[in-house]
């Protein structure tokens, strides 16, 4: 017995660990939801800047993580039996999902954004015109100079053609990882959406087989007072009949010593 509970006091104390890890990861995740949102709020203003996306970045990468750590953990308090550890669970899983909802959506406020930008950037890149290009230029009507003046003004708007093109392309990549992201979270949404609904079903079935034995318990406290009064009724019926067979017997006996 001594036994049983040391073992049962080692498995809540591995639970209570377990929990307030978890629970210091959402406060964590829901700390960087709060600097990113900080982070997009200075999107297109004068603190905007390509360090600033870089942090966004970072912090968006490391949080995700942490999201993904945090779901395994929960997966392992799934299988605690006891009342108030299921209770406290839930309680995690509930401030978990919460932490889920801000970070998703700060990220759909960042998706938009960088859509917005893209878009914005793609309408305000000019096309070259036909001839612009260097062969077209007729270097014979123009001297030496003018021919150097030009080819360093088509090479000026080539590279800067490039980096246009490699803001898009990043632009471009930020939102497939966001959107990627978002997919992913989504996931673990069902994941802990059928987790409680699992948990649910599994009490149910116990408070029903705690109602259901109650029950038996019942009825059978019932049977055995029915058992009992038919036992005490049999118990007068047999005496009743032994007394008769006595009273018969004393009267017969008495008629032979009276006939004698």
């Amino acid at each position: 017995m001594t036994s049983y509970a040391s073992t049962n006091n080692g498995k809540e104390a591995d639970f209570q660990k377990l929990a307030q890890t978890i629970a210091t990861s959402i406060q964590k995740i829901l700390q960087n939801v709060s600097s990113m949102q900080r982070m997009v709020n200075q999107f297109g203003t004068a603190q905007d800047s390509p360090e600033l996306k870089q942090q966004l970045h970072q912090i968006r990468t490391y949080t995700q993580q942490l999201i993904t750590d945090t779901d395994n953990l929960l997966n392992d308090l799934n299988n605690c039996k006891d009342r108030h550890l299921k209770i406290q669970r839930d309680r995690l899983v509930d401030e978990f999902t919460s932490a889920l909802t801000a970070f998703q959506a700060v990220q759909r406020k960042t998706v938009d954004f960088e859509k917005n930008a893209m878009r914005q950037a793609r309408s305000t890149t000019v096309p070259k015109p036909p001839g612009s290009q260097s062969g077209s230029y007729n270097s014979s009507s123009s001297g030496p100079f003018e021919d150097n003046f030009v080819n360093r003004g088509q090479t000026q708007a080539q590279m800067q053609e490039d980096i246009d093109l490699q803001a898009l392309e990043e632009q471009e990549r930020t939102i497939r990882e966001l959107e990627e992201n978002i997919v992913g979270v989504n996931e673990i949404y069902k994941k802990l959406g059928a987790m409680v609904y699992e948990q649910g079903q599994v009490v149910d079935s116990i408070e029903a087989s705690v109602e259901q034995t109650s029950v038996f318990v019942s009825d059978g406290a019932d049977n055995l007072k029915k058992a009992s009064q038919y036992q005490n009724k049999l118990r007068k019926k047999k005496l009743f009949l032994a007394l008769i067979l006595a009273a018969i017997v004393a009267v017969i006996i008495l008629l032979i010593v009276w006939s004698r």
